[in-house]
């Protein structure tokens, strides 16, 4: 059965993913020095009550129902310390019970898929009302009506069959219509009921749900740009340190001139620095967002597997590294980042850069060598369209280099700077570029997005051109593995039937860093944990 290619074709706005980070926003290229970093992590003894921590954002959430929001919306680092759920995923990937939010998760069976859910009754949302199996049968069928926010979401959802209540108000059993590996996100409701009603649940752009977390949204102020989380009266756990936390709507070299000046008190930082910042110090940590090459296999030359084959071998990956940062490492999977709980790498053996086999491959395409390039039959150049949004520098950068390997192979690349507020409407979704790099985003408890990047053929997060039955054979059985070390071979497997189609190249898994001022504590960069915001505070 052959591959299936794309026709070109526009694709609406809504198309977008948040599990897809382009980079558009200039990180901060500085470098903080001063404490050590171990010292970012104290006993709760030595955080001192009170006090108003200052962050940034780069614009205010457009809306503050994170399930509603478009992709690229800062309202889930807002909300972030507003919310909890009855799992907790550890740095490496794996989750335990969040005992705050459930008294236990277990599997009830496996044909049909079930899980058996208790969920802790202390528990309460930031209005007093209980969280119960009302939240989570609105919650589901909000998902699948409602769509949230992309239509990965909705296929993620969609295997959830029915919320059958236990015996009590607090506990209830989630039965799927098949196994999937997402299911420890699917377990938990993420607003209450009265918040899912179609005229709710699209209608929290200047204020916000009922939350569950340590600290609630207190004040929106869009003139000022600006958000205040205040400690939550209803929160049933330890009481946060701090007395708030501040975010304000800050451009990049603005964020850099807050926190120089003290007036912010963590920023994020590009993956490389160059100009040094005085006080505070660096908290930096494996990534969980990658680079890659993404071929459009559905025109021109590279319809052709072995010209793709070919941009694949040219490719320098180490020195992409090396260019990155000393923290950043090569991109071995297109499931799991080095340092996940059953990562393997599973394509760099396949992709150990040889020019000459690279030659080979062109010539076995039909080019022929003219000058220091190819031209078909019909003497047209093989050219190749890399096109990069206006003004970002890494991005430009990690471009030059890729240019540079594929002229050594007798690859001519042209780099194509597009407008960047349209970059993505406008170039990725259409497939209008023979060549694209930007970030894909691993979330350990979202295969259904890893999948979607490339299948179907006409899917909104495919951006190859291609949907290949060996893939889509291999992608279903890794949205169906449950257990760890079933997920460890058909994440392998998956990869495998990936690269073979050579349309997306694994490049470089990026550091996560954190500037962080002198005196604040537990607030630290993360790969995939998450912060205890009830300890995070100023040292004692």
């Amino acid at each position: 059965m052959s591959p299936t290619r794309r026709p070109a074709r526009p694709v609406s706005v809504g198309a977008f993913r948040r599990a897809v980070v382009l980079v558009v926003l200039g990180l901060l290229v500085l470098v903080a020095c001063g404490s050590d970093p171990d010292d970012l992590e104290v006993d709760r003894t030595e955080v001192r009550d009170g006090g108003t921590l200052q962050l940034a954002v780069g614009a205010l959430p457009t809306t503050f129902n994170r399930w509603a929001a478009p992709v690229g919306d800062t309202v889930d680092t807002v909300l972030e310390p507003t919310r909890g759920s009855a799992v907790m995923v550890a740095d490496d990937g794996s989750w335990s019970v969040d005992e705050r939010y459930a008294t236990s998760v277990d599997i009830a069976s496996t044909e049909p898929f079930a899980v058996a859910v208790s969920l802790n009754p202390d528990a309460v949302w930031s209005d007093g009302s209980p969280i119960d199996v009302t939240d989570m049968q609105a919650f589901v069928a909000a998902q699948l009506a409602l769509g949230g926010q992309t239509p990965a979401d909705l296929e993620r959802w969609s295997v959830v069959a029915a919320v059958v209540p236990g015996a009590d108000a607090w506990s209830y059993t989630v039965q799927f219509t098949r196994p999937t590996a997402d299911w420890p996100a699917l377990i938990y409701p993420g607003l209450p009921a009265e918040a899912t009603a179609a005229e709710a649940y699209n209608g929290f752009a200047d204020a916000a749900p009922p939350s569950n977390g340590p600290f609630v949204v207190s004040e929106i102020d869009r003139t000022e740009g600006a958000v205040r989380l205040e400690r939550n009266p209803q929160w049933w756990g330890e009481t946060p340190a701090l007395e708030a936390i501040e975010f304000r709507a800050l451009d990049a070299q603005d964020q850099a001139d807050a926190y120089a000046s003290g007036d912010l008190d963590a920023i994020e930082l590009a993956p490389a620095g160059a100009e040094a910042v005085d006080g505070g110090v660096v908290s930096t940590s494996p990534g969980h967002e990658w680079s890659n090459l993404t071929l459009n296999a559905a025109r021109g030359p590279l319809t052709s597997v072995a010209v793709r084959q070919a941009v694949a071998l040219a490719l320098d990956r180490p020195a992409l590294v090396e260019a990155t940062s000393p923290d950043a490492e090569l991109a071995g999977s297109y499931v799991t980042v080095p340092g996940q709980e059953g990562y393997a790498d599973t394509v760099s053996d396949a992709l150990t850069r040889d020019p000459e086999q690279a030659r080979t491959l062109i010539a076995s395409a039909g080019y022929t060598p003219t000058g220091d390039g190819w031209t078909s039959p019909d003497g047209a150049p093989l050219t190749l369209r890399l096109v990069v949004p206006e003004g970002n520098e890494p991005v430009a950068t990690r471009a030059e280099a890729i240019q540079g390997d594929l002229a050594d192979v007798g690859i001519e690349v042209a780099i194509e700077p597009r407008p960047v507020d349209t970059f993505f409407r406008d170039v990725v979704v259409p497939l209008d570029f023979d060549l694209v790099t930007f970030l894909w985003s691993t979330d350990p408890l979202d295969t259904t997005a890893t999948v979607a990047r490339v299948q179907p053929v006409d899917g909104p997060m495919n951006f190859t051109g291609l949907a290949d039955p060996t893939v889509a054979q291999a992608a279903s059985a890794l949205l169906q593995a449950v257990d760890p070390a079933t997920f460890g071979s058909a994440a392998a497997a998956f990869d495998t039937a990936v690269l073979a189609t050579y349309v997306m190249i694994p490049l470089v898994v990026e550091p996560y860093v954190l500037a962080v001022g002198d005196d604040v504590v537990n607030l630290v960069a993360r790969r995939f944990g998450v912060t205890d915001w009830a300890a995070v505070g100023f040292r004692a």
